[in-house]
């Protein structure tokens, strides 16, 4: 039976059994996986720790018959800083479902996984909402489902819809935005995600309720 190991961020956290999760793990070259990691939500796990939500690990990986077991599992950053932000959590975690749920199982896509990580990266020193709109338009320019012409009536905004498809992400660190032109961004892109989806996107929601309670 095959081994391999690589390096991914984990972008979703199932409970599974009495004491192990199943993770979904998205990877440059072997795309979105999911694996058993056993005995982690025991206390004396050693590597309970290094399977956080969000943590970059590199990981190696058993291929049975059934599920892929995860035999070793090592934390490169675990974005302390976004973690320790409850409104930066909560943004990220809007960014782990869109992964999650946006990209296929077991389709490379290093693209989507560089969005990823350096999306996380600028939260982690710079937590502008101007990046997640950014990672949502690239993400689904990678992912072909990108038309502005499908967005519709922008309300001056479409100038910074386009930055933020075609611009880099120093450029994109550039842009400044009103806070109406937040929120027109911010509505645009969840009614289109949600189009793409099929279906509302539950990280919106406690997003919104952490807003009202601010």
């Amino acid at each position: 039976m095959p081994v391999f190991t690589t390096e991914g961020i984990i972008v979703k956290r199932s409970n599974f059994g009495e004491a192990d999760r199943i993770l979904t793990i998205v990877t440059p070259f072997k795309g979105k996986i999911k694996v058993v990691a056993k005995g982690v939500r025991r206390i004396t796990s050693r590597r309970g720790g290094n399977v956080e939500l969000l943590n970059k690990v590199k990981i190696q990986v058993f291929q049975g018959k059934g599920m892929d077991l995860l035999t070793e599992a090592e934390s490169l950053k675990t974005f302390s800083k976004i973690k320790n932000d409850l409104m930066i959590s909560t943004y990220s975690s809007h960014i782990a479902e869109l992964a999650d749920r946006l990209l296929p199982e077991e389709q490379p896509n290093p693209q989507a996984y560089n969005l990823l990580v350096i999306v996380l990266n600028l939260l982690e020193n710079n937590p502008r909402q101007i990046f997640i709109r950014a990672f949502e338009v690239k993400l689904l320019t990678v992912l072909g489902f990108w038309s502005l012409d499908q967005v519709g009536e922008v309300r001056g905004v479409r100038e910074i819809l386009e930055k933020l498809q075609k611009g880099s992400w120093e450029e994109i660190a550039q842009i400044e935005v009103t806070q109406v032109q937040s929120e027109e961004l911010e509505r645009i892109l969840r009614s289109y995600l949600e189009k793409v989806l099929e279906s509302p996107l539950r990280s919106v929601k406690i997003i919104q309720k952490l807003r009202t309670k601010s």
